[in-house]
């Protein structure tokens, strides 16, 4: 999830993700209709998973990245769906982070690892405080590389965050926890 610099931290974050990404991901970035399949088209140019302007209906899979687009909130629901609303803005934005992470806890919160980028408000605390809760990780970029350092802080401040992390570390980073959730994951089963 991301707001202002949202865009210049996507194109540092999302190409250092690898091809054979195991779980799918999800962007939240707030800008208005129009402007998200342009910034999806130039993530997928410079990245090695895809990525394209979520649309309804579309299937979220492994290696595949879907930004929510402008205007509209994106819920993931059941068979890990894509339905798109416009619903009421929330923090006085839509898309908003919160409500796609709200959609995605109740059936797969933990095994979800949220960013929290650069960005104005406090969008995202409450989604990424529900996959905490439900045993998923939590990552914040650093203020040192935010170009605002207010949705990043939210989440900071409310204690939630399991590694707080620059920009350039934010791809290491998730690829980390995941691996860290496999592992708690596979413990738990075997146990």
């Amino acid at each position: 999830g991301s707001s202002t610099g949202g865009p210049r931290a996507l194109s540092e974050v999302i190409p250092g993700l690898p091809a054979a990404m195991p779980l799918p991901v999800v962007i939240v970035q707030h800008m208005p209709a129009g402007f998200t399949k342009s910034l999806a088209a130039r993530l997928d140019s410079i990245s090695q998973i895809a990525v394209r302007e979520a649309s309804e209906g579309d299937l979220l899979q492994p290696g595949l990245a879907l930004v929510a687009p402008g205007g509209l909130h994106m819920k993931i629901g059941e068979g890990m769906r894509v339905s798109l609303n416009e619903d009421a803005p929330v923090h006085g934005v839509r898309p908003s982070v919160d409500v796609t992470l709200e959609s995605i806890v109740p059936d797969h919160g933990d095994r979800c690892v949220v960013s929290i980028l650069t960005g104005m408000g406090s969008d995202g605390a409450d989604g990424a405080r529900s996959v905490k809760e439900a045993g998923g990780r939590v990552i914040a970029e650093h203020e040192s590389t935010c170009v605002v350092y207010g949705m990043p802080r939210a989440v900071v401040e409310a204690g939630i965050a399991d590694a707080v992390v620059p920009l350039p570390n934010v791809a290491n980073e998730i690829q980390h926890q995941l691996a860290s959730l496999r592992v708690r994951q596979r413990t738990t089963s075997a146990g």
